[in-house]
């Protein structure tokens, strides 16, 4: 683990504790003192002295990269170059052209990078795919998602500082950003979007995505509103709505309505976001199963984020 992160808690080391196949090994934070004490809160056997000395550790297989998201590539880039395989945060990086960076570099040493994405992992998230694919509500026309979370106002608060990467887009957006890039594909151009800018990031930002074909997407996110997560995509013959398709193993629920039909409505089961996420990566790494998304998707997440921020000027 690169970073004494507070999200790891509940992104890795809890699910990996459900996870026969992976070990928490070592951390590293940039100040020593703090790795130890969170090495000796969390029961992880090492804490090195430096990020470097835990890129040498020769047991250590990946690499969790869970510092601010301006530091995200070069690590990435310093952990594939002792051969190692990546698991990095969200958002990946910067821009795309640092995500691009490190796809290359992982491909030419022989190892893995992947996206700490962990929604899609979720069966109810696949499941959800499915219906959309399958015509459950016949051809999209619309779809609306959005995440919003409260970030307190603080000056040690990395997701107010957009130097280090953050804002409502970074932070937030990217996961109504990859929902629709799930379910409506890759291709897309802007129509319009906005932002309302607070201490230098964007504290809340909307935007509408127009696709082939005619259909089209409204994302939304703010730093500063009350916590949602939801995705409603309306189709030809009826309407998916999705609560919580963040996180779907908290009360999340999926309802499919059809003019003259009983709705059909399911609840989540299964492992968590986090502990399917930590599954397929220790799948991919010691039995060759295929990832379950495009090796590049992090550089189109990347991309997608660079598209929404440019129509904002």
């Amino acid at each position: 683990m690169l970073g004494a992160a507070r999200v790891a808690t509940y992104a890795l080391i809890a699910p990996a504790r459900d996870e026969p196949r992976v070990e928490i090994a070592a951390v590293a934070a940039r100040d020593p003192a703090r790795a130890r004490a969170y090495a000796a809160e969390h029961g992880i056997t090492r804490a090195h002295q430096s990020y470097a000395a835990l890129f040498a550790d020769p047991d250590i297989d990946l690499v969790y990269v869970a510092t601010p998201p301006a530091a995200h590539a070069e690590q990435a880039l310093r952990a594939i170059a002792v051969g190692k395989h990546v698991l990095v945060e969200k958002p990946f990086a910067l821009t795309a052209a640092e995500a691009a960076r490190v796809l290359a570099a992982a491909d030419a040493a022989g190892v893995r990078v992947f996206e700490a994405m962990h929604s899609p992992h979720h069966a109810l998230w696949r499941r959800a795919e499915a219906l959309v694919r399958d015509g459950a509500i016949g051809a999209v026309r619309r779809a609306q998602a959005r995440f919003d979370a409260a970030i307190r106002d603080a000056a040690d608060e990395l997701r107010w500082d957009a130097v280090q990467g953050g804002g409502a887009l970074m932070d937030l957006g990217v996961y109504p950003l990859a929902w629709v890039r799930r379910l409506l594909g890759e291709d897309f151009v802007m129509a319009e979007s906005h932002a309302e800018v607070r201490r230098g990031v964007d504290a809340r930002f909307s935007a509408r995505l127009l696709f082939p074909g005619g259909a089209e997407a409204e994302v939304a996110s703010s730093m500063v509103d009350p916590r949602v997560a939801r995705l409603a995509v309306e189709g030809a013959a009826g309407r998916l709505v999705f609560d919580n398709p963040l996180a779907p193993q908290l009360n999340g629920r999926l309802r499919i309505e059809r003019a003259g039909a009983e709705p059909l409505v399911e609840d989540a089961a299964g492992p968590s976001t986090y502990r399917a996420q930590l599954g397929a990566v220790a799948a991919t790494l010691l039995h060759g199963a295929p990832w379950p998304f495009p090796p590049d998707d992090f550089v189109r997440s990347m991309a997608a984020i660079e598209q929404v921020r440019a129509a904002w000027g």
